[in-house]
């Protein structure tokens, strides 16, 4: 299944007096499979049609600013219009404020929904004589995610005229022209990226819920990086939950069971994590008929150690000098080094471009990464090499802000020595004036 971005059309209204409740309409699209070869036969492997999504009765935070709106109004019946209308009247979506007010919070949302075969009562094959779908509903820039099963709901009798059929899917209107649905099932993530350090422990949140009784539930999470896939740990619980039993298969993966038993979390935590956790984590849970996957990606970075060398500074004429910014154990690779320099008698610090060379990235066991950036220095293209600082730049990822590294200038050592010459020498003198005084 692949997702396109779409441009989020979102009509949040009020419902219920209360005003806790509303519904929230989305731009959608309708996936299927299509007859073509990928291109080998000119057809293409997937349809997309138009259509709409609209989660009726929405359970929210109560907010006095929904009571002017209204509710949702569809269009007038027409058998081409794909208007998936579904009731969440027996389950709670997580997070639902953030799609009422995504429009608000200038979020876009990406929608698509596409048939759904769930398993037989004995799990052998789909549910005869119904239509299932399965709605996939994320908020761009970390927000909620969802998965969504809907179950097409009769249309009721319609004493003066036989309900219209929708010309695609082949299933009965309602009097509003739309497909009446339940959500039925849902698999949702609250927060679709993380980010950890290596050592620290990670929390990858994963729930579900269901509309009818949970029976059992089996649960599986999955890792997937480069184009390679394991088992992190596998979970089974029978009817209420009874005896779970989990099976991990990374040391330090762990589910909390009371979490599942009480609210339907299935969060993965891992602990000590390393670069080597880093990818994409499928979250698949099962109950009943039903089974639905989450995505949350683990992002492992670690910021820099910066240090110069020399860390004292010293150039001498006709001497090339060479100063060396260490920049040490860092992921990911993505590391920028920029040196500048500041003149005793400038207040602005200058880039600098000539003289600059890298070494090759240094990979580590851990699998982070160490370079270093030299500067070289020619003491004859400096007007006034002492006290000119050179600092050393760096940006990475894991940084909220860069870090810096300076040394200054010093006068050469021989200036030094001759100033110590002279001080001995005036003492000496002195010395032998006394002695000449009182002999």
């Amino acid at each position: 299944m692949f997702v396109i971005l779409l441009s989020l059309f979102l009509f949040p209204v009020t419902s219920s007096l209360s005003g806790s409740v509303a519904d929230v309409v989305l731009s959608c699209s309708l996936v299927e499979e299509g007859g073509g070869m990928g291109g080998l036969g000119g057809g293409a492997l997937f349809t997309r049609d138009e259509a709409t999504l609209v989660l009726r009765d929405l359970p929210v935070t109560p907010d006095p600013t929904l009571d002017t709106l209204t509710p949702f109004k569809p269009p007038p019946p027409d058998s081409e219009n794909l208007i998936f209308e579904g009731k969440v009247t027996s389950l709670q979506i997580p997070e639902a404020d953030s799609l009422l007010h995504a429009d608000c919070n200038e979020q876009e949302v990406t929608c698509e929904i596409s048939r759904y075969f769930p398993r037989g009562e004995d799990g052998a094959g789909p549910v005869p004589g119904e239509a299932f779908f399965i709605g996939s509903v994320q908020l761009e820039g970390g927000g909620v995610s969802l998965t969504l099963v809907l179950r097409a709901q009769p249309v009721g009798e319609e004493p003066e005229a036989a309900p219209l059929t929708q010309t695609k899917l082949q299933l009965p209107l309602s009097q509003s022209g739309t497909i009446l649905t339940e959500v039925v099932f849902v698999v949702f993530t609250v927060s679709p990226s993380v980010s950890a350090h290596p050592g620290d422990s990670a929390l990858l949140p994963c729930g579900f819920r269901q509309a009818t009784p949970i029976q059992e539930v089996t649960l599986e999470w999955r890792l997937q990086h480069k184009g390679s896939g394991r088992r992190v740990l596998g979970l089974r619980a029978e009817q209420e939950f009874e005896e779970p039993v989990v099976v991990p298969e990374r040391e330090g993966a762990s589910v909390e069971v009371a979490q599942l038993q009480d609210e339907g979390m299935v969060s993965l935590h891992l602990t000590e994590v390393a670069v080597k956790d880093e990818g994409t984590y499928i979250c698949t849970v099962g109950s009943g008929l039903y089974q639905a996957q989450q995505i949350v990606q683990l992002h492992i970075s670690k910021p820099p150690t910066v240090s110069l060398s020399p860390v004292s500074l010293v150039l001498r004429e006709g001497e090339t000098q060479r100063v060396s910014c260490h920049c040490e154990h860092y992921y990911p690779l993505d590391v920028q080094v920029e040196w500048l320099s500041l003149p005793p008698a400038s207040s602005k610090p200058l880039p600098i471009s000539q003289g600059i060379y890298f070494s090759s990235h240094r990979q580590h066991s851990d699998s982070t990464y160490s370079l270093s950036a030299h500067l070289s220095l020619d003491p004859s293209a400096l007007p006034s090499p002492a006290g000119t600082t050179f600092t050393c730049t760096v940006t990475h990822p894991a940084l909220h802000e860069p870090i810096t590294a300076s040394v200054t200038v010093s006068a050469p050592e021989e200036s030094r020595a001759w100033l110590i010459v002279g001080v001995v020498l005036a003492s000496l003198l002195f010395l032998l004036a006394l002695y000449w005084t009182f002999r």
